[in-house]
């Protein structure tokens, strides 16, 4: 019977394992053994170079700026993400019925919007003429003299991309930050009134210890989602190579100067990056503590 159960386990499991070698593993080795390789539409030998790729994408300026550009949007994100999100959630816990339910529908709305769509509306926001709805509503009030071009800026536009981009995330982390302030035993802050704890060390001593579970995900889906930015970049700016992410940047590589091999040293070195971050999230800020 034991025998019997578990192979109809591993037959349940096959499908998502076959997915997960389609199309995780089996394109990560491709990329992996490419980025040795010569790989280029001019050059089909895809001859063995060594780390020869990684050493040009590492030197090159292009690359160097876009990894700077998506250093700039996932400290905007994150910061966002966590932020906001914490923030809306407290603000969610106090509402109760159908005032939370309506509430709640509102948060979530920008996350059902595609990145395009919302790259296309966010234009339209930040247009540089009156037509935009910032510049007419900062010149109505006085706050500016003239229409701005904020997305040509090159500090003000990596921070205006990168809220356009924490509108849609931030929905997520409230809705993980929500579930982890419900799962926090009231009787804990009970106590903690009793022996004469106020609100504020209450949320530095037992709301925010008890989230960080919560917290790691939330920087860490903001963190991969900085990382992977392309198409509201791409829709609000295209390819300016001041805006450019990382991702923007392989797929220059690979589809506009059809260096295979570029893009997949430039892909892995992403990857990395990206495993980096996780481990410092997981080993630092995810840590199950005791009620």
């Amino acid at each position: 019977m034991q025998r019997r159960s578990d192979r109809l386990g591993l037959l349940l499991v096959a499908p998502a394992a076959l997915v997960i070698v389609v199309l995780v593993l089996a394109p990560s080795v491709q990329s992996i053994i490419g980025s040795f390789q010569r790989y280029s539409l001019d050059d089909p030998s895809r001859a063995f170079i060594g780390v020869r790729n990684y050493l040009e994408v590492l030197t090159d300026t292009g690359f160097d700026q876009a990894l700077l550009n998506t250093a700039g949007y996932f400290v905007v994100i994150t910061l966002c993400a966590f932020v906001f999100g914490l923030v809306m959630a407290l603000w969610l816990q106090s509402l109760r019925g159908w005032a939370r339910a309506a509430a709640l529908t509102v948060v979530i709305l920008p996350w059902a919007v595609p990145g395009t769509v919302s790259g296309v509306l966010w234009s339209f926001i930040l247009r540089p003429t009156g037509a935009g709805l910032l510049n007419s509503v900062l010149r109505s009030l006085g706050l500016i003299d003239s229409y701005q071009a904020w997305l040509n800026m090159p500090v003000a536009g990596i921070v205006a991309i990168g809220l356009t981009v924490a509108w849609s995330a931030v929905p997520l982390g409230v809705i993980v930050l929500l579930a982890g302030l419900e799962g926090i035993p009231q009787d804990i802050y009970e106590q903690s009134l009793v022996d004469g704890a106020t609100r504020m060390k209450q949320f530095f001593t037992i709301t925010l210890p008890l989230l960080r579970p919560a917290i790691a995900i939330v920087l860490l889906n903001a963190a991969v989602l900085a990382i992977g930015l392309f198409d509201q970049v791409y829709v609000l700016v295209g390819l300016d190579p001041l805006k450019v992410t990382m991702t923007a940047q392989i797929y220059l590589y690979a589809f506009r100067d059809f260096g295979f091999g570029l893009g997949f040293a430039a892909s892995v070195i992403a990857t990395l990056v990206t495993a980096a971050i996780s481990v410092v999230y997981l080993r630092g800020v995810y840590r199950e503590e005791e009620y």
